[in-house]
């Protein structure tokens, strides 16, 4: 069932960043992920949560989430990323999704759905 890797980081943007960004897609994508939000422009909406960067990537499963993570490839980045972020670390989770239902195509507690996917790659949800 689909996983999600939603993670928060407290980068700065710049230079740095788009090269990270751009060797982070090519693994992310190589191990089986799609990115589904990355960015810092959202709009509080309950709470005092303002987190600098989100990201949220799709993998197949929890598993496919863990290997990622896991990889030579991703900690090499990590490495990378800490450097640029004065040791400050990410705060991450794996996360199992929704079943989605058959005959509804949305999700089984009848929540939104993915109806398409908008020019610059991210989701567009439907009811």
């Amino acid at each position: 069932m689909t996983a999600y890797f939603v993670i928060e980081l407290d980068v700065e943007d710049g230079p740095s960043l788009a090269e990270y960004e751009r060797e982070v897609t090519e693994h992310v994508v190589a191990a089986g992920g799609r990115f589904l939000v990355r960015g810092n422009d959202y709009r509080p909406i309950e709470g005092d949560w303002h987190p600098k960067r989100l990201i949220v990537i799709e993998f197949p499963d929890l598993d496919a989430v863990e290997r990622y993570y896991h990889s030579e490839p991703n900690q090499t980045l990590k490495r990378k990323r800490l450097a640029g972020t004065a040791g400050k670390p990410a705060r991450a989770i794996a996360i199992q999704g929704v079943a989605q239902s058959a005959t509804t195509g949305g999700a089984t507690a009848g929540g939104p759905r993915e109806i398409g996917v908008d020019a610059n790659g991210a989701v567009i949800w439907g009811a």
